[in-house]
């Protein structure tokens, strides 16, 4: 029930927030750009690397992100914009080096509901601490409850994140997984034709709903509704790879298409989405877990329900990526690109940048 709210009320109709929306703008160059492509100081450093899927999802033993170099730094991002996610168990890392080592990837975004401006705090997989969590539900089927489906995190933005990081500071003994999907997998197992259409289209993404419902719920987002248009497919800015950026809490409608005739595409993507276990990696939480990821090609959901939610907290930190954009001319599906590596037709990424 993603695209679904509570009712404009009069608490909506009454409510200012104190915040302007955040304009579009030119983030710092990518820190995937200075990386080694082939990653040698991250992955010698490992004891263990290890491709939990085929697809999606790497772990790497052995490595505290609190004693990163910055070419590690840089490395761990390119290694998350090839394999969508990275995981690490038994850190060490503080709240103030989870910071820091943000810091080192751009400007800190933050979400619309968040309180403290540095971190989100998870509970329950619900991104903001601004109601009282004691006595909620994990009813996952509820009306206009979006908490559990796939989403990239606030996509409607003019800048949606990049690169995320979340630490999981308290876990139950079972359950509260999170499950990512590949968005460049997604689309490479379309057929040629629907990659031909969706490349011509626009998906309009707002934040609308989730701005109703918080507010009825008595929350106070920091920052008005927005409702942004974004390539359907985008472009990597640093591998040039074609990922699907769709969004199913997020998306309404898709530019290009009727209205009967996006209803039904969209339910097909989120049907595509939600069928493609083989596209995607689960991950079980302990408590110094971390997963780092790039928002840009990876959607992800929370897996509530079956524990108390105060067993499970963590800190959340991203920073905000570049307006999202689509170069028909210079970015391949990853079929394209083994296909060209076999061939030895492959450049490196930047000779295709325009």
């Amino acid at each position: 029930m993603s695209l679904t709210h509570t009712g404009l009320t009069e608490q909506v109709f009454s409510y200012r927030p104190p915040h302007p929306l955040v304009p579009a703008f030119d983030p710092p160059k990518d820190r995937a750009h200075f990386a080694d492509p082939d990653k040698k100081s991250l992955l010698d450093a490992a004891t263990k690397v290890k491709k939990v899927t085929p697809y999606i999802g790497t772990e790497l033993e052995g490595v505290q992100l609190s004693q990163l170099t910055d070419a590690q730094k840089d490395e761990l991002a390119l290694l998350a914009a090839e394999r969508g996610v990275v995981f690490f168990r038994n850190q060490d890392i503080t709240i103030d080096q989870q910071y820091a080592l943000t810091k080192h990837y751009g400007f800190q975004d933050r979400d619309p509901n968040q309180v403290d401006p540095r971190h989100v705090t998870i509970l329950d997989g619900k991104h903001n601490m601004q109601w009282d969590y004691t006595n909620l539900r994990s009813d996952i089927r509820a009306f206009a409850n979006f908490g559990a489906d796939f989403h990239s995190d606030h996509s409607f933005e003019a800048n949606p994140p990049a690169y995320t990081m979340l630490r999981l500071v308290r876990t139950p003994e079972s359950g509260g997984d999170t499950i990512w999907a590949s968005q460049t997998a997604l689309y490479d197992k379309l057929s040629p034709g629907f990659q031909e259409l969706f490349d011509k289209l626009g998906a309009v993404h707002t934040s609308e709903h989730n701005f109703v419902n918080a507010v009825n719920r008595g929350t106070q987002p920091f920052r008005g509704p927005v409702r942004k248009t974004h390539p359907l497919v985008r472009t990597h800015p640093v591998t040039r790879v074609k990922s699907l950026f769709f969004n199913p809490t997020f998306v309404i409608h898709l530019e290009g298409l009727k209205g009967a005739e996006s209803a039904h595409t969209l339910a097909f993507l989120k049907e595509h989405l939600h069928s493609a276990d083989d596209l995607t990696v689960r991950w079980k939480w302990e408590p110094g877990s971390v997963a780092f990821w790039d928002n840009r090609i990876v959607a992800h959901r929370a897996v509530p329900g079956g524990y108390n939610p105060q067993d499970r907290e963590g800190k959340r930190t991203a920073v905000y990526g570049e307006k999202p954009f689509f170069d028909p001319e210079n970015s391949f599906s990853s079929s394209e690109i083994a296909k060209k590596k076999e061939e030895g037709t492959w450049k490196t990424p930047e000779a295709y940048f325009n």
